[in-house]
């Protein structure tokens, strides 16, 4: 199995989840040029769209595709039908579909929005908007303490299982991880390498559940560092983990 990422919009990526015979799956294809060029110079047959979330810069070009390719399977969350209307297969949290002659894992995170889902196989994860390198979604539609049970769900996975995710946002990311946790110094070291990549226009995308675990403060709620600094924030002690989680996450979207 060969993935393939593709930058979309501005900061957007959607992947290509590509079999040895040519055929190919989109995960949240933002729009469809991007896809549709890189599946003609490459002579591959768009047979699948993956999706995680119901946000345009996710699914913006799924009715592009259909029209350019016609019969696809357009796949995700059972409670996502009415957010995607193109959806011909739906699945619940825990159930598996057939990609290839591999099983794929339907998670559902909710916390970004209500509806959104993961998609695991073969030591791979896709999270759309749910993490991100060093960093995690804006709660759109969901609650602190869902988004801190999403992630910990991802946490808990074999920690060499590589993540893709929605967005480049790990440079800033990391600059506000590092005033969280002004003493780690692998998330300094993070910083170092990704201002390096994206200096020669190299992209960020999949990190590791292991290098999340080290430089991520949004899986790292249970360290002092973090909990003094959403202390600080509150002006008093946080009561649990969802506060904490809550606290830096608020103190994130402020942050530029």
């Amino acid at each position: 199995m060969h993935i393939i990422t593709i930058e979309c919009l501005y900061d957007n990526y959607s992947y290509l989840i590509l079999t040895e015979d040519g055929k190919a799956a989109v995960v949240d294809p933002s729009e469809a040029w991007p896809v549709i060029k890189t599946l003609s110079e490459r002579n591959l047959s768009l047979r699948a769209i993956w999706c995680t979330h119901h946000h345009h810069d996710h699914i913006g070009g799924i009715a592009d595709l259909l029209d350019e390719y016609g019969d696809v399977r357009v796949i995700g969350f059972a409670g996502a039908r009415a957010a995607i209307n193109a959806l011909s297969e739906v699945y619940e949290d825990g159930q598996q579909f057939d990609w290839d002659g591999i099983a794929v894992a339907v998670m559902h995170l909710p916390g970004h929005t209500e509806t959104g889902i993961a998609f695991s196989f073969a030591g791979h994860i896709f999270v759309g908007d749910t993490l991100f390198g060093a960093g995690c979604g804006r709660l759109f539609e969901g609650t602190p303490a869902q988004m801190d049970n999403s992630l910990q769900r991802i946490a808990a996975l074999d920690e060499q299982t590589n993540i893709y995710f929605g967005h480049e946002y790990t440079m800033v990311n990391l600059r506000f991880a590092g005033q969280v946790e002004p003493a780690n110094e692998a998330i300094s070291h993070r910083l170092h390498e990704v201002a390096g990549l994206r200096d020669k226009g190299l992209l960020t995308t999949p990190t590791t559940v292991a290098l999340e675990l080290r430089t991520n403060p949004f899986l790292r709620v249970d360290q002092p560092a973090v909990i003094a600094f959403a202390a600080h924030r509150l002006g008093r002690q946080p009561r649990d983990r969802v506060e904490v989680f809550g606290a830096i996450r608020e103190a994130r979207n402020s942050f530029s």
